[in-house]
Parts: structure tokens; sequence; C-alpha cells
């Protein structure tokens, strides 16, 4: 039995741009959370369900470098 994943559509808050989707399984990345998309570091900054119960649209915002 396959474990159950969440359809990630993500975009950049600023400018609602799509960045593209990803699948992921328990546990889910939180708002704050820092995550790698190719090469670069993005912060999520809101979290909203989708049309299923098995997907959100995930909005992110570049991480600033330390």
């Amino acid at each position: 039995m396959a474990n159950q994943q969440q359809r990630w559509n993500l975009k950049l808050k600023k400018s609602n741009s799509y960045l593209g989707t990803v699948y992921l399984g328990e546990p889910l990345p939180l708002v704050e959370d820092v995550i790698m998309i190719g090469d670069k570091k993005y912060s999520i900054i809101e979290i909203i369900p989708g049309t299923t119960h098995d997907s959100s649209d995930v909005f992110v915002e570049e991480a600033k470098k330390k």
C-alpha cells in the first residue's frame, strides 16, 4: 500500500508566478519552514487547501540569506 501524498502547487507570493508542483508525504512542512526548490531556498508564507482533499496552493517567498 502506497503512502498518501499531498500535491502542492507552489507559487511565488509576490508575483503569483507558478513555480511548479511537488508531491509530498507526511510530515508536511509548515508555514515559516524553509524548503529547497532547485538550488534556491524559499520560505512558506501561506498554505491554502485546494479543491481536492489532497491538494493545496502554497505561496512562498525567496528565503533571505544569512
